[in-house]
């Protein structure tokens, strides 16, 4: 799948809504667990590392969010043996339109989400 598919939009609003569900119970999932619940939802070709994960991933948090101001909603997938998310998230969190502090964590970040989606 590639971003350009007429599929990849709804793939992020499946990955959206899978994401805030899990937000609401305050909780993580990994990269494939992830992949594994779009695949249940048809969407089978998101492996769950790099490639289409990742602009996926940023284009979760771009949804409804075009300032970036918002929490990052992908800031709850995290590694499945780190229990952290990747490299690239923190990446992702530094740059524009997002361009979060330099004292910033991923843990502020998925506090920050679990509290958006709490008062939903």
């Amino acid at each position: 799948m590639r971003r350009k598919d007429p599929e990849y939009q709804q793939a992020v609003e499946a990955a959206v809504a899978i994401l805030r569900q899990r937000a609401r119970a305050e909780g993580t999932l990994t990269y494939g667990e992830l992949s594994a619940e779009l695949e249940a939802r048809g969407f089978d070709s998101i492996p769950p590392y790099r490639g289409v994960m990742t602009y996926l991933l940023k284009d979760v948090c771009l949804h409804r969010n075009a300032d970036g101001q918002a929490p990052m909603l992908s800031a709850i997938v995290v590694n499945k043996a780190s229990r952290k998310p990747s490299e690239q998230f923190s990446t992702l969190a530094r740059s524009v339109p997002f361009s979060r502090p330099a004292d910033w964590t991923w843990q502020d970040e998925q506090q920050q989400v679990f509290a958006q989606h709490r008062e939903e």
